[in-house]
């Protein structure tokens, strides 16, 4: 039972603690280091886990401080020298006990002056050979490395007849006894080479039947041999002539021939994050080469984006670094520059860029290497493949923003890859699509302006051979990007690439076509990386995509039209109108929701028009004829397409918007035939009574809004509307129409719109005013509804007074007072 085992093993460690305690307080050095040795017995167990292992292990190595203390302390003050007490251990009787007490004081002995450190780190790690059972060689080895970190020499040599680096276990660079740098590094890579043979050696301990339960264990005890990097990376006057020569090569060769593949994945991700960033920058090559050559089981697919995300993290860093170093410096120059005159020179050119030296072409040489890595193993996925290339995109973004190439480079590739696949289930895989999709969103995360992708030649063949889902999302991205920005399109050119882009938001589903179904949700799975505005940043994942949200998309379109803007060449303007007109159509029924922003943006575009030119001439006619044709092709194809979906009442509010545009503009013709066009719509297409009656009313308060029309088409208008005000199916709507339409023999007109105004005569008839308010009133006697007709009548009684007020002739206080004696008498009839 471990339980017992290790709870016996942790009582002697007590015992013998107090006990060693005892002795070395009476200064009886040799009892203490026979308690010591029987305290350190315990640690050769073979029956602990390594996890039990270790804790034993800590509870010695807790206890070793007093003895640590007690000889330094005995040194100092000449009662035991070192040096024999090194001797002395070494005739412990069991090789454990004896290797951790020479540790002991070989690591004590070594932070004391004129210690020969050299030879005592050469002694201990060759007597550490001794041990080769592999859990208890490797704690032997991690305690060999934490009793010398503190004391391993530091000092640099600059001999030149110092022996080559790549020689560890050749002769110092200097004879100095007290070692150099050198010696230290030789020592902790040879330790790390050691406790990782011991390490993968692990594996083949116990029945084969427990193989999982060893690399379990194994996993469990990689930070010891990963301390061996911390070591390195820790001491003092490690440069990169060193790391790149000494260091890399040995571990890297270690790595690669252990032919281990949980020892290969651990010890390169942690040489990639224990060593500094610009290390790596300068020993790219070497350090993907070796990746190249691990076990074709190793994902070496971690490994490259764990070198590619810790550089691009770095560039980010340099990058925010930099801004502010650059407005110091300008601030500085500012201050100084009246007292640079002769004297010194300009200062050189920065050698770095977001912190990448500008002699390492930092993506090539990735791109080289992952491309060869890649060609080199044909069985790689395309998971595996799509994050590689997630991780160069951003290690580009981040240090080479401006290299549109880079970035399309990798999208070619992966279009290519996709392309080759397309049949394959590994393309259509959750993490797949997750990658492809991160991928397509990074460029538009990463640059100011969604505009930006329009240089990247490939973003769109990529794009186009992506899931529904996905590009539905991409565009999604793209187009909330651009709204929330602010970004105006001043180009037909970047409108269509931009529109390009968002095809799959455009089209109607029944026409989408793909690498999948229109209508088909993501993959099972794949839901939690697809972005989503309404649901911070997810796709629905569930079910068919339905109306609500094709509706909500074509929403986004109808917000991006409006940033569609050539203000300098109102042709262009048009023209950039028409040319979207033609891609929206696709839409189908949703029509009803992007061709309103194209109506309102040609109105607006009329508007400009009509305070450039002052002479409204020929060019100016022409101008506006166009976009007042453009402007009913789109109304008339709204009715056509959305007829069904609400879009024949939204057709007659466009046409009455144009029809008091062209009015205003004074284009009577032209307003005439859009008022034509809305009684038409109303004729034809309305059939629902409460819909009949919002329309007319719709009608005839455009109709008032007018003024430059003649009395023949605006006598013509004004009888049709009440022609329809007396058809209306309900009593109460035909009445109220009737009295709303009686306003239009009654214009009221400002100094500014009567000036305008050709005849006003037709527009001011107080006969026909008190004929149509009769017409109301007989309609509201008709009105068997006692409650409703007082209702009716108290709303005609409204009308009266205000034209009365307004001084019609025709409306006398007569009419006033029967009218409100007939109230009085039919409320009475009410209450009775």
């Amino acid at each position: 039972d471990q339980s017992k085992i290790l709870d016996d093993a942790l009582q002697v460690v007590k015992v013998q603690t107090y006990q060693m305690r005892r002795c070395l307080e009476s200064n009886k050095l040799m009892d203490g280091l026979k308690h010591c040795s029987t305290m350190l017995a315990e640690l050769r167990t073979s029956a602990l886990t390594p996890k039990n292992y270790y804790e034993l292990y800590m509870s010695i190595f807790d206890s070793m401080r007093h003895m640590t203390d007690f000889l330094k302390e005995a040194h100092v003050s000449e009662r035991h020298h070192l040096a024999d007490l090194y001797e002395l251990v070494q005739y412990a009787g069991n090789i454990i006990p004896r290797l951790y007490l020479m540790i002991t004081v070989g690591s004590v002995f070594m932070a004391m002056e004129d210690a020969p450190v050299r030879e005592i780190m050469r002694d201990m790690l060759e007597m550490s050979r001794g041990v080769q059972h592999p859990t208890r060689g490797l704690f032997l080895r991690y305690y060999l490395g934490q009793m010398t970190k503190d004391h391993l020499p530091t000092a640099i040599t600059t001999s030149p007849h110092s022996p080559t680096l790549h020689d560890v276990d050749g002769p110092s660079a200097e004879d100095s006894p007290q070692g150099t740098l050198r010696d230290s590094a030789q020592f902790t890579l040879t330790n790390f080479i050691e406790m990782n043979k011991l390490w993968v050696r692990l594996q083949h301990q116990g029945h084969s039947r427990d193989r999982e339960k060893r690399e379990m264990e194994r996993k469990e005890l990689r930070t010891l041999v990963g301390s061996n990097f911390i070591r390195l990376s820790q001491l003092d006057g490690v440069d990169l002539d060193m790391y790149r020569d000494l260091i890399l090569p040995k571990v890297l060769e270690q790595v690669v021939n252990c032919r281990d593949v949980i020892a290969q994945e651990y010890l390169m991700e942690a040489l990639i994050q224990v060593f500094e960033d610009d290390f790596h920058l300068r020993t790219l090559t070497p350090l993907l080469s070796a990746t190249a050559q691990l076990d074709p089981k190793v994902s070496v697919k971690n490994i490259v984006i764990a070198l590619l995300d810790r550089i691009a993290a770095y560039a980010a860093r340099e990058a925010e670094d930099e801004e502010s170093r650059q407005a110091r410096e300008l601030a500085e120059t500012t201050d100084t520059a009246l007292t640079l005159s002769d004297a010194g020179e300009p200062a050189a050119r920065p050698s770095t860029v977001r912190g990448i030296p500008s002699d390492v072409p930092l993506f090539e040489v990735f791109w080289r290497e992952i491309v060869q890595l890649i060609h080199a193993r044909p069985d790689i996925s395309m998971e595996d493949i799509t994050a590689l290339c997630l991780s160069l995109v951003k290690l580009s973004l981040n240090c080479y923003p401006e290299e549109y190439d880079y970035i399309d480079q990798v999208l070619e590739f992966i279009a290519e890859k996709a392309e080759q696949a397309k049949l394959s289930p590994d393309l259509h895989a959750p993490s797949t699509i997750n990658n492809l999709l991160a991928l397509m969103q990074e460029p538009i995360r990463a640059y100011p302006s969604a505009l930006h992708l329009l240089r990247l030649r490939h973003y769109g063949t990529l794009l186009e051979a992506l899931t529904f889902s996905t590009r539905r999302a991409v565009a999604r991205v793209i187009v909330e990007k651009i709204i929330q920005n602010e970004t105006y399109i001043r180009s037909r050119l970047d409108a269509a690439g931009i529109l390009g882009y968002c095809q799959v938001l455009i089209k109607s589903p029944k026409t989408h076509s793909g690498p999948s179904v229109a209508h088909r949700a993501p993959p099972a799975g794949a839901s939690p990386r697809f972005t989503d505005k309404r649901s911070g940043g997810r796709i629905p994942s569930s079910g068919l995509l339905n109306d609500e949200d094709y509706a909500e998309d074509q929403g986004l379109l109808a917000r991006l039209i409006h940033l569609f803007s050539i203000p300098e060449d109102s042709d262009e303007q048009l023209q950039l109108l028409i040319d979207t007109h033609k891609l929206l159509v696709q839409g189908g029924d949703f029509v009803r929701y992007t061709f309103p922003p194209l109506v309102i943006r040609s109105l607006e575009l009329l508007r400009q028009l009509f305070h450039q030119h002052e002479n409204k001439g020929e060019e100016w006619e022409q101008t506006s004829s166009r976009i007042f044709k453009f402007i009913h092709q789109l109304v008339v194809a709204l009715i056509d397409r959305a007829e069904q979906n609400g879009g024949c009442e939204l057709a007659l509010r466009l046409f009455l918007l144009a029809g008091q545009s062209a009015d205003e503009y004074g284009f009577e013709e032209m307003a005439y035939e859009f008022f034509v066009q809305a009684f038409t719509v109303y004729e034809e297409n309305i059939s629902e009574s409460r819909a009949q009656f919002q329309a007319i009313t719709l009608i005839i308060g455009a109709l008032n809004a007018t003024r430059m029309f003649g009395e023949d088409n605006y006598d013509t208008l004004v009888r049709k509307c009440i022609l329809h005000s007396s058809k209306l199916l309900k009593r109460p709507d035909q009445c109220r129409a009737m009295y709303m339409s009686s306003h239009l023999f009654w214009r009221q007109f400002s100094g500014d719109d009567l000036a305008n105004v050709p005849d006003e005569s037709f527009y001011r008839n107080g006969q026909r005013v008190l004929e149509t308010l009769q017409r109301a009133m007989k309609i509201a006697d008709a009105c068997l509804d006692s409650v409703t007709n007082v209702e009716l009548l108290v709303e005609i009684l409204d009308q009266y007074v205000y034209f009365f007020e307004s001084r019609t002739e025709h409306i006398q206080a007569s009419y006033i007072s029967g009218l409100i004696h007939l109230i009085h008498t039919n409320i009475t009839s009410v209450e009775a």
